[in-house]
């Protein structure tokens, strides 16, 4: 055999087991780990797979603990201080101030009024933080600060951010 063809063995073997390697990192081999093992036992459908079975070395007999199951509070169930309003284009985004940056939602301006009176304030008197986009147009912000006032908010509680946000 010459040295090239060597070569091009060697290659073609190297370029079947990285295949195979990336194949298993991304599930691209069919039939290769892909249902479970010896030792793993399938979970029916009506067992809860978040029971969990917990006993202590005194114990012999082991104890069912089931978790709490999660509250999720809506926005209008949390306590807010200070209501954050983007304004992007037409549309109307809020968010609570402890909330992260990204979690703005859509909303009406019915439901800002409202979570708007329900705001208790930060340590400055401030119930509300209006941002606006690039894009946002004049004719939503002269709205919202109409209806803000219709709803009796002084313009001392809102903050009327002067920076666009991006």
């Amino acid at each position: 055999m010459s040295k090239r063809r060597t070569r091009m063995m060697y290659a073609g073997g190297g370029v079947l087991v990285l295949g195979i390697i990336l194949g298993q990192f991304f599930g691209l081999t069919p039939g290769i780990n892909s249902g479970p093992g010896e030792g793993e036992e399938k979970i029916s459908p009506d067992e809860n797979p978040q029971a969990i079975l917990a006993s202590s070395e005194s114990e012999i007999v082991p104890v069912l603990i089931q978790p709490e199951p999660e509250q999720s509070k809506s926005q209008s169930q949390v306590p807010l201080k200070v209501l954050d309003i983007l304004i992007d284009n037409r549309s109307y985004f809020i968010k609570a101030a402890s909330q992260s940056k990204d979690k703005y939602r859509r909303a009406e301006i019915e439901e800002i009024i409202n979570q708007a009176k329900n705001a208790t304030g930060n340590e400055d008197g401030i119930h509300i933080r209006v941002y606006r986009k690039g894009s946002a147009r004049v004719i939503p912000e002269s709205l919202l600060k109409d209806e803000l006032k219709k709803a009796g908010l002084s313009p001392d509680m809102i903050d009327w951010k002067i920076h666009l946000v991006d």
